[in-house]
């Protein structure tokens, strides 16, 4: 169903990584976090994943989580838009229920560039493109569907690296001569274009003022080390608490939170905290903190 963008209660707009920050590292669970994202949904906040995930795996999880805004995919790669979302919106190409901005070049020229690279590199890597979904499935714990829904790539491919700690850093020298990125993730490194999930959010935040919404507090969360650029571009950068125990070490010239629970549990502890302690100055809507 097409949602209209509408100015939110509280002047905010949340970022969020998804697996091991809203997601459940091992079982993709969100239900700890749902509280904190009822709570939002009644503000109106926009809450928008900045993720490795397609564009396909996130159509089917913005209705599990109950969203209905943009969303950014493969980190950065691009900035999918409900269409009728921004009215009037950004003059972007798109499919029957998004228009796409994309950052990052298409996914066949990715592959051109890396069987390129193997040819005269001999570089051992294995891509998603080189596997099936049910090697997919395997790798990354997803059932069947959601693999297949994985493997449906528009603008980066994920790789797991299997060559020597030398090749590897000739293979990013390789990559970034021909203007391409290279994002270590939870479980692999993707490969896409000169982008990331930093310059995927000052786009769709510009989008956001251009349709009126001024003065905003934006806030991310993340965990692992590809949310640190994310993180570092928003105003308060909330560091979710890993399985293990550990933070992800960020420094930002906004404000940082560490959250002590891990995963969807951190991510409704952080909301459910900062919602009860903000005051809005109706005259000014200046956000303070008790």
């Amino acid at each position: 169903m097409a949602m209209h963008f509408k100015q939110p209660a509280r002047p905010l707009l949340v970022y969020t990584d998804l697996d091991g920050t809203l997601l459940d590292h091992d079982s993709y669970s969100f239900r700890p976090a749902v509280p904190a994202l009822e709570r939002l949904a009644k503000l109106a906040v926009p809450v928008i994943p900045v993720t490795s995930k397609t564009l396909a795996e996130l159509e089917m999880l913005r209705g599990q989580l109950g969203l209905t805004g943009p969303c950014i995919a493969e980190n950065g790669g691009l900035i999918a838009i409900p269409r009728g979302y921004f009215d009037p919106g950004p003059s972007l190409e798109g499919g029957e229920h998004f228009l796409v901005d994309f950052l990052s070049p298409r996914y066949e020229e990715i592959l051109a560039t890396l069987a390129g690279l193997r040819r005269e590199f001999g570089f051992d890597f294995t891509g998603f493109s080189d596997l099936g979904d049910v090697e997919v499935a395997r790798l990354t714990g997803l059932d069947i569907e959601q693999a297949r829904r994985a493997r449906q790539r528009l603008c980066s491919e994920p790789l797991v690296w299997r060559d020597s700690v030398q090749a590897f850093e000739r293979f990013s020298q390789e990559l970034e001569r021909r203007n391409y990125t290279l994002v270590e993730g939870g479980r692999f490194y993707h490969v896409l274009g000169h982008t990331d999930k930093a310059r995927a959010i000052d786009r769709l935040s510009r989008y956001y003022s251009e349709a009126g919404f001024a003065n905003f507090t934006s806030i991310a969360l993340g965990d692992s080390p590809n949310d640190t650029l994310m993180l570092q571009a928003t105003g308060v950068a909330v560091v979710i608490r890993r399985k293990d125990g550990s933070w992800l070490p960020l420094e930002t010239r906004g404000e940082k939170v560490q959250t002590r629970a891990t995963g969807p549990e951190g991510w409704n502890e952080f909301f459910q905290k900062y919602l009860d302690t903000m005051n809005v100055d109706a005259s000014t809507q200046r956000i303070t903190h008790g």
